[in-house]
């Protein structure tokens, strides 16, 4: 499958995906729609915007803002503040439309492409950006807030993460690469005071948390879903593998891939990872102290801030890491992670859509964002702030995020597929329904079929 004949499928995948999706509109789960007119209470912690809401002006319009974050128990509070800080700052007023992650691209083509529904503003992750980009129906923030802003406010490697064929579609809001957490008071635990660094010492750092404790998941790589594929990539370039050659051909059916699978089946036997383990079970199992590595974004301080620890206090409990590689000289490999903010062609109000924008990568609410859920801020002022330099959580983030790759399938418009194909065959190895040659030689065989 060569890289002309994959844009080629790529193109109409997007296109078979929108229809079906229109085609299922009148199916489509209800989201959870709710103005903001609620601020932080006492006990909430302290952010941006603690003035009594103003009223709405006569001319006042409301904003429509879409995503998941919203959504969730680790955000709730911190976007209720970021949205009464461009209330109170606009007089406008702003309904957050939320959805899990698993929907959120499917519902945000529907209402792009359902002029009935109103949609100025929405938070993307880097595939679902793919996902909606592809669909035709973002509009370009050169011509909204003018590419000199753009350019003087971000970094250009945050800028190419959002650009497509030369249109800047994606705003950059919050970028890093998923990198291996680990829990420190777990390892010194169990003897070791420094995360290892290379790939014969993280099995012995497995060895020693498991005998330490031989309840604990000593790692929770991720086994189900597409976040087992997501997690795989990293470790299959560790081997020096990979799914595609730059040409676009499958070149997964490789030395270095089998020996991938082999290592993930030896830790399986161990009793190192676990079957049935995506990055939901991981989460919940590390901040509960029963897993000692497992791979996320920076939003895993969120979780453990969420579980009562103090935001100042979370490196004791929940760090990032490098991942440890096969031999000295290797680049440690992570892949690049991030969200961005996204406007729509047919929004009739995209310069306040702009303006909701703006004041979410301001320094203001990009900090109370950093400091609760470890989100951290993308405009070059933000990054000047000592309170980001100097901030020991994000420290191991920045460090996995210089080598970080975007994942292979990212500007896919069938990574879903491929990833399935990854995630099946991986799992019938760690099940041992197939060797790993064979488990290989199968997704070379389903990826070149697609």
């Amino acid at each position: 499958m060569n890289m002309k004949k994959r844009k080629l499928l790529a193109a109409g995948l997007a296109c078979a995906l929108s229809l079906s999706l229109l085609a299922g509109c009148g199916d489509s789960p209800k989201p959870s729609e709710s103005p903001s007119a609620a601020q932080p209470s006492a006990s909430q912690p302290a952010g941006p915007s603690a003035s009594q809401p103003s009223e709405p002006a006569a001319d006042s319009v409301n904003v429509v803002w879409a995503g998941w974050s919203g959504e969730e128990e680790a955000s709730k509070d911190i976007f209720q503040r970021m949205r009464k800080t461009y209330e109170d700052q606009s007089g406008n007023t702003v309904t957050w439309v939320g959805w899990t992650w698993a929907d959120t691209a499917q519902q945000l083509l529907i209402r792009s492409q359902n002029n009935s529904e109103q949609l100025d503003l929405a938070q993307a992750d880097i595939g679902i950006f793919n996902t909606v980009a592809q669909a035709g129906v973002l509009a370009d923030w050169n011509d909204i807030l003018g590419e000199d802003f753009m350019k003087e406010t971000f970094e250009q490697s945050a800028l190419d993460t959002g650009n497509v064929n030369g249109e800047q579609l994606g705003l950059p809001w919050s970028m890093a690469s998923i990198s291996m957490v680990y829990n420190p008071e777990m390892l010194s635990a169990a003897g070791w005071d420094a995360p290892p660094t290379s790939m014969e010492d993280f099995e012995k750092c497995l060895a020693d948390l498991k005998a330490a404790n031989p309840d604990v998941i000593p790692y929770a790589v991720s086994t189900k879903d597409a976040t087992c594929a997501g997690d795989f990539m990293p470790w299959l370039w560790t081997f020096g593998g990979s799914i595609f050659n730059e040409d676009g051909s499958v070149s997964i059916n490789s030395e270095a891939a089998v020996e991938c699978v082999k290592w993930y089946q030896d830790m399986m036997s161990k009793g190192y990872i676990a079957m049935d383990t995506g990055r939901g079970e991981a989460r919940q199992l590390f901040a509960q102290g029963k897993v000692a590595f497992y791979d996320d974004a920076v939003v895993a301080k969120g979780q453990a801030v969420n579980n009562g620890v103090d935001p100042d206090e979370v490196v004791n409990v929940c760090s990032a890491m490098v991942r440890p590689v096969l031999k000295d000289g290797d680049k440690p490999q992570s892949t690049m992670w991030g969200h961005m903010l996204v406007t729509f062609k047919n929004s009739e109000y995209q310069e306040q859509a702009a303006e909701l924008a703006k004041t979410l990568v301001s320094d203001e609410v990009a900090l109370d964002y950093f400091k609760n859920n470890g989100m951290p801020p993308v405009t070059k002022s933000a990054a000047e702030l000592d309170e980001v330099k100097s901030d020991a959580y994000l420290k191991g983030f920045i460090t996995s995020t210089a080598t970080a790759r975007l994942e292979e399938t990212a500007r896919m418009a069938n990574a879903n597929e491929v990833k399935s194909v990854i995630t099946e065959e991986l799992q019938y190895a760690l099940l041992g329904q197939k060797t790993a040659e064979q488990a290989v030689s199968d997704m070379a065989a389903r990826l070149e079929a697609l």
